[in-house]
Formats: structure tokens, sequence, C-alpha cells
């Protein structure tokens, strides 16, 4: 008889503890919990034994792990599940001094890069504008390096589930928000 082996969540953790251990090069964290998020999201079913995901609805955010003794740039990573409405988006913002891994459960949502852009004509007013957009679909990955700015949008017919790992927990942490119909950008704490 064949055994086979599924990727738990604790096994997700215990790996993202090893990426922190082992390099303080946000990228390739970044990058490592990535692949390893990218394998959690293979397993059916790992979500649900953690958090009662019901079969439709559920709005709102869930955490599902948070480390303090590993994180970038200091201790205290996150893991959590945000289950959004359809069409549900936000203002383009920043992660502050951290990063933050997007993965796929459920459903879809669309990720809006952006960046500063500086006329020919005026080189002392810089606009926000959109650098590239795409969906990322069930065990997509995407993840935003320090200072790089994204929004992102429910796309799906009926709700998006997005597991995502803060590098540093971003509660408390001050980060940046850009209003593109303004050009401005505006200094933020975010919430619990």
């Amino acid at each position: 008889m064949t055994q086979v082996i599924t990727y738990t969540l604790e096994a997700f953790i215990e790996d993202v503890r090893q990426i922190f251990a082992s390099t303080k090069d946000p990228r390739a964290q970044a990058q490592g919990v990535a692949r390893h998020m990218q394998e959690l999201l293979k397993t059916p079913g790992w979500l649900e034994e953690r958090i009662d995901l019901p079969a439709e609805g559920g709005f709102g955010r869930h955490d599902l792990h948070q480390d303090e003794e590993y994180g970038h740039p200091e201790g205290g990573f996150l893991l959590m599940c945000g289950i959004q409405r359809p069409g549900q988006d936000n203002l383009p913002h920043d992660h502050g001094n951290t990063w933050v891994v997007y993965g796929i459960y459920q459903g879809a949502i669309e990720q809006t890069k952006w960046r500063w852009s500086y006329p020919e004509t005026d080189r002392t007013s810089p606009e926000i504008k959109p650098l590239e957009s795409w969906v990322q679909g069930p065990g997509d990955i995407a993840f935003f390096l320090p200072g790089e700015i994204h929004n992102t949008r429910c796309v799906a017919d009926d709700r998006a589930v997005v597991v995502r790992l803060e590098g540093q927990k971003l509660a408390g942490m001050l980060r940046h928000r850009y209003n593109p119909e303004t050009n401005t950008a505006e200094v933020y704490t975010s919430g619990a």
C-alpha cells in the first residue's frame, strides 16, 4: 500500500522559519516562502481544518499563525487568510519595510503594481501610474518587496479566499497609501 504524504500547515510554518533563519535577504525570503506557499495551496482541505470556512460568505480576516521569533526586518511574521467580497478593492499601498506573499486558495484577485512616473515636461511633478496588472487564480502566488506599491481587487463572482504571509505583522507599522487621482501619498499606520 502506498502512503500519500501531504504538505501540512505545520510543515509550511517550519519551512518559513528555516527560510528566515538561513537568509536576511528579503527577496530570497519572499521567493522561498512563495515556493512553499504554492506547495501548501496544492493540499486540499488544509484551510478548512484550521478555520470554519463556510461554503459561501465568511468575509473578513482570519489569523492562522503569528511567529514572534522570525520575520523581516524583525521577528513577527504573520500568516493570515482574507476572504474578500466581489469587487472589494483598496487604494495602492506599500508594506513599509517588510514584504508580503499572496496566494489564492479560492476565487481570484487582480493585482496591480504601481510606480511613480516623471513626465518629460516636468521632472518635479511625479504621477502615480499603473505599471502592470494580472489576475491571480487558485494556486497562484505573487509577492511584493519592501517599498513596492500595489493594490488588489476581488474579481471572483462570489468571493476570493486569499492566503497572505506578512514578513512582519503589518498592524502598527508605518506605511504609505497612494491616490492616483490626486498623485498624493499619505503615511498611515496599519490597523490590527
